[in-house]
């Protein structure tokens, strides 16, 4: 399993450009999921100096990353490229929904003519 995991909301509360409090549950999650065999992804906006900052400061709660903002080598060897959309099993994000879901949210329907 890969599983996609986002900073900023998720991983801690949102403070950007701080970082904000811990989510230990999720931590803990991704670290047993690393111990059985499965690949974690840091997959954030962060950039630069913000992005050196997310990872050290997971590494303070052994949070690793088999790959950060990119695909995992194994998807890469698969793809035989690298695409720009990271492929995941599992994406935990903040701003997640499942389509189920979206189709129960009240979209405005859009016209047609």
């Amino acid at each position: 399993m890969i599983f996609s995991v986002d900073f900023d909301g998720t991983l801690c509360s949102n403070r950007f450009p701080e970082i904000g409090e811990p989510n230990l549950n999720l931590i803990q999650f991704l670290i047993n999921q690393r111990h059985m065999g499965n690949i974690v992804i840091l997959n954030t906006m962060r950039e630069g100096e913000l992005l050196d900052d997310a990872i050290i400061w997971c590494r303070k709660y052994d949070l690793e990353f088999d790959a950060v903002n990119d695909n995992a080598e194994v998807m890469k060897a698969f793809y035989k490229n690298n695409p720009r959309k990271i492929f995941a099993n599992v994406y935990i994000d903040d701003h997640n929904a499942k389509y189920g879901v979206c189709a129960d949210l009240p979209f405005k329907e859009r016209e047609t003519k």
